[in-house]
Order: C-alpha cells, then structure tokens, then sequence
C-alpha cells in the first residue's frame, strides 16, 4: 500500500496551475467516463469495463477488506465472471460525485453508487455505497490506476 500512498503524495505535491474553467471540463470528462462505466455494467460490455481500468505496474484495488495489486485477478476475471452470470441491471447509479484535480493528467473523483442486479440463477442482489477512483491520463485516455471502497448489500 505504501507505493499507493507514494503516489498519490507525489502526484498532489506536483499540482499544477490550471483555471477554473479547465478543471471543470476535467471534471466533465470524468463524470462522463463514470456514468459510462453504469452504463457499460447496463449493457453487459465487458470489453468497456475493462478498458476503464489501467492494466499498468501502479494498479492496485482495495475493495470490501481486501487490496489487490495485479489487473488480472483484481479486474479482468472477476468482471467477466461478474458479466456472464448477469441476467439484468434494474438500475445503477452514481451520485454525489467529487472531483479533485490534481493536475491535467491525473484527478481524484469519489462517488456514492446505488445498484440492483438480477443473475442468471436468479438470484437478486442490491449494494450501495462510496468509491474512489484515481485517472491518470495516458496516451489521450483516462483510466483508473487505484481504487478504493465498499459495497454494502441490502434487500
């Protein structure tokens, strides 16, 4: 976790001068990509979903008491795991977004996520609660490098 830790302090102590105007259109920008991501959940896209995250040395995902440090085991199969046993998404949503913009190729953003699914056994499972995601741009491309949070199921 500390090169997590490392990184973020890095990336925060290089902050750069930019205008309100352009971190608010950084700031669209995310938001876009995050309500991209419910609607790629929506679609069944795989291929969209994993494409959101970055498969690079830096990615890490600590999510529900565990921290995962490999793109594969922590994304790639567990999302197509996640995506063949899908029947049907009743809704998610994100809400109450904050974005943070440290600098024109990396942002903070935290949400709050509401989601109801039902899977092909049948069974229907319903979660919400916080994540963070931090982008950091490469190549044109926003993805998500680290990740953080948890889900709590409700009926």
């Amino acid at each position: 976790m500390s090169g997590g830790i490392i990184f973020v302090l890095t990336c925060c102590s290089q902050q750069e001068s930019i205008s309100d105007t352009r971190k608010v259109e950084i700031t669209q920008e995310i938001k876009e990509i995050i309500d991209g991501y419910a609607n790629a959940v929506k679609r069944h896209d795989t291929d969209w979903l994993l494409n959101f995250w970055s498969n690079e040395k830096n990615f890490v995902i600590a999510g529900d008491g565990e921290l995962i440090a490999d793109y594969e085991s922590g994304i790639a199969k567990p999302t197509r795991d996640f995506i063949s046993n899908l029947r049907e998404v009743f809704h998610f949503e994100f809400s109450k977004g904050h974005a943070f913009v440290i600098n024109e190729n990396a942002v903070s953003y935290t949400t709050s996520f509401d989601w109801g699914i039902v899977l092909l056994s049948g069974d229907t499972i319903k979660s919400k609660g916080a994540w963070l995601y931090l982008f950091t741009k490469s190549e044109k491309n926003w993805k998500v490098v680290q990740s953080a949070g948890t889900h709590t199921y409700y009926k």
